[in-house]
């Protein structure tokens, strides 16, 4: 892939849908010196129950009429394509985060790969027990819905970058974005040239530590689905999906940390070049 900018993100939770802490990360931001902003629509407070709510975009619109920056967009963090028992609202919430994404101008939208177990569901006691049936049901869904949005991102000018994925010491394999090969097959599967992959650095270090697999060789394999890369760093020991205590974590060098890259071992010159 050819580097075009350098993005910094404006955390969504710590956003929160607050736009005058917004201006003032973008002030901070803007000092620092970045060129790019990754934004995300829940972050913004701009989609309720699937839809994108009009005024919440023209208020965010005025606020960033004031800045240079150009856009990247991170889609709803739970969409989640493989989930069956949602009805509608997971197509359309992915649709309005693809509309976002179009006003921002953003060529990206970034989706977290389709999950067998939905977050949500990870700790519920009657949690259903998964078949190859099932499994085989639900991976066709995605690929279908990701062929369907392929066709919708290619009219507004947008690419869908399926993102690499995090494992859980208590829940995986609950998505097949922890193996990178699944995520290749898939994206080979769907075959359209406005779906590739986000390469999140610090996922797919954490994934590959947990499962065994060859981080780079992987990489190798994934390279040229590759249109967005999350730059960040860990330690490569995953956390529970129960365990949010960031400050604990760190302390212990734990979980999807977010870091300055430098400051883990996540050997980030090597998956890049």
């Amino acid at each position: 892939m050819k580097v075009t900018g350098i993005a910094i993100n404006a955390n969504a939770a710590r956003l929160n849908g607050d736009l005058n802490y917004l201006r003032s990360s973008l002030d901070y931001f803007s000092e620092l010196g970045f060129s790019h902003i990754e934004i995300a629509p829940h972050g913004a407070g701009v989609i309720y129950n699937g839809n994108l709510i009009k005024h919440r975009m023209n208020a965010l619109l005025n606020h960033l009429a004031d800045y240079d920056f150009r856009y990247t967009v991170h889609g709803v963090n739970p969409l989640n394509l493989m989930n069956q028992k949602a009805g509608n609202v997971e197509k359309q919430a992915f649709l309005s985060s693809l509309e976002f994404a179009a006003i921002l101008g953003s060529p990206i939208m970034v989706y977290h790969a389709g999950r067998y177990v939905p977050e949500e569901n990870l700790l519920l006691p009657e949690r259903t027990k998964l078949t190859p049936s099932d499994l085989k049901d639900m991976w066709n869904l995605e690929r279908s819905l990701l062929q369907e949005m392929g066709e919708i991102a290619d009219q507004l000018g947008v690419t869908i970058g399926v993102e690499t994925a995090r494992p859980y010491l208590d829940a995986s394999p609950y998505c097949y974005a922890e193996f990178i090969s699944e995520l290749v097959k898939m994206v080979e599967e769907v075959n359209h040239p406005r779906v590739g992959i986000t390469l999140d650095t610090g996922h797919t270090y954490l994934a590959a530590n947990h499962h065994g697999y060859n981080l780079l060789e992987g990489i190798k394999l994934m390279a040229s689905y590759v249109r967005h890369i999350h730059l960040h760093d860990n330690f490569g020991k995953p956390s529970a999906s129960y365990e949010w205590k960031t400050t604990e974590m760190a302390a212990m060098g734990r979980g999807d940390m977010h870091m300055p890259v430098g400051w883990g071992t996540v050997p980030a010159s090597d998956i890049l070049a």
